[in-house]
């Protein structure tokens, strides 16, 4: 592909002007709708092909394209970057046409714009979350947990299905997480929501070596300093990260065995205050927090606790009364998913630029069945 200025008759099958937006322009207004899809997102420098997803002739091209790339490669799931430059309309049949789970990108913190894409596909990229995350978790003028929550409400509204949806702490086009958040704890609490909340779970590569970008420089948490060579790492599995996302994983594989339905589940609000936050999310209650506090919070829990222990610490839980000792995170669990946790302990932890656990796998079944 190349620029639809001068000679598109050597881009096949996309040869003839027609298959371009005419006349040549450059996005200059975000908050302008007619400019998003039908100008360039190059410049003059780079002027990016444009095609004209109105023409009958792109679109079945296109859509006979992803038909046939995901059957070749057997593709689990497709990731559609700049989604919001198509007419939202073009999407419906190309997704359809993939067979497959796919999620868009819609790179802005506006909930209700992002929310509407979802409607012509299966899930977005939760960009709002993203930004809420990075606010809420982070060293230096960090957020009250109060924030996360009210994302996670608008996302409730706005969102078809927030179950669908991808969550991530940092990806190839935005800053590295580690880069401003280097407290452990803060780390733990906020893998552990990334894994347990409402959507699937994307780990960025290098995140689980400690990736945090080029602290050294101005612009280090970015690009090209977020897109570091892996083999550096020496694909370490004993980071602690490493680990710790590993541990994790071992309880999703259990409620993915025992509780499928927990992938569905909507996530419910127990407590909150400015430095705690405590959901159910049928059979697990999550306890995460983002400040030190020095006196044991009591919380009086509505949902069932007898018989539940903390993943981490194994330690039980005696009555209905939770006490939060300190801001590092819990999982209660039913006590006799404990065992089955360990059993099930992954013994290889997969970390690629886009990685879709369980919901998606079990999307993907539906359509090639379907």
């Amino acid at each position: 592909m190349g620029p639809n200025i001068n000679d598109t008759a050597q881009y096949i099958p996309f040869n003839q002007d027609i298959h371009y937006h005419q006349p040549l322009c450059y996005i200059t207004d975000y908050s302008n709708q007619t400019q998003v899809e039908l100008c360039t997102v190059g410049d003059p420098d780079v002027p990016l092909p444009d095609l004209n997803t109105e023409h009958p002739f792109v679109v079945n091209a296109l859509n006979q394209w992803i038909e046939n790339i995901t059957q070749e490669y057997s593709f689990d799931a497709i990731r559609i970057d700049t989604f919001r430059h198509i007419r939202k309309e073009f999407w419906t049949n190309f997704t359809a046409a993939s067979r497959v789970y796919s999620v868009g990108e819609v790179a802005t913190s506006e909930t209700d714009y992002v929310g509407s894409y979802q409607n012509y596909t299966d899930g977005m990229l939760q960009f709002p979350l993203f930004f809420v995350l990075n606010q809420v978790f982070r060293d230096q003028g960090r957020q009250s947990i109060r924030e996360l929550k009210k994302q996670v409400e608008l996302n409730e509204q706005y969102f078809k299905d927030t179950t669908l949806c991808g969550v991530f702490l940092d990806n190839h086009d935005q800053q590295r997480f580690l880069n401003h958040t280097i407290t452990e704890t803060l780390i733990r609490n906020a893998l552990t929501f990334l894994m347990f909340n409402d959507g699937i779970p994307i780990v960025y590569y290098g995140t689980e070596q400690g990736f945090e970008g080029n602290p050294e420089d101005t612009y280090g948490y970015t690009d090209p300093w977020n897109r570091e060579p892996l083999w550096t790492s020496n694909y370490s599995q004993s980071h602690p990260i490493y680990q710790f996302i590993k541990q994790l994983n071992s309880l999703r594989a259990v409620l993915k065995a025992k509780y499928p339905g927990y992938f569905t589940t909507h996530q419910q609000t127990v407590y909150l205050d400015d430095s705690t936050y405590i959901y159910y999310k049928n059979p697990v209650t999550i306890v995460i927090s983002n400040g030190e506090f020095d006196t044991p919070k009591r919380v009086n829990i509505t949902v069932n606790m007898i018989n539940s222990i903390d993943f981490f610490t194994n330690k039980k839980i005696t009555d209905q009364q939770l006490i939060v000792n300190s801001w590092a995170p819990m999982i209660i669990i039913p006590e006799n998913m404990i065992n089955s946790a360990k059993s099930l302990s992954c013994t290889t932890v997969l970390f690629l630029l886009f990685v879709v656990l369980v919901h998606a796998e079990n999307q993907t079944q539906d359509y090639k069945t379907g």
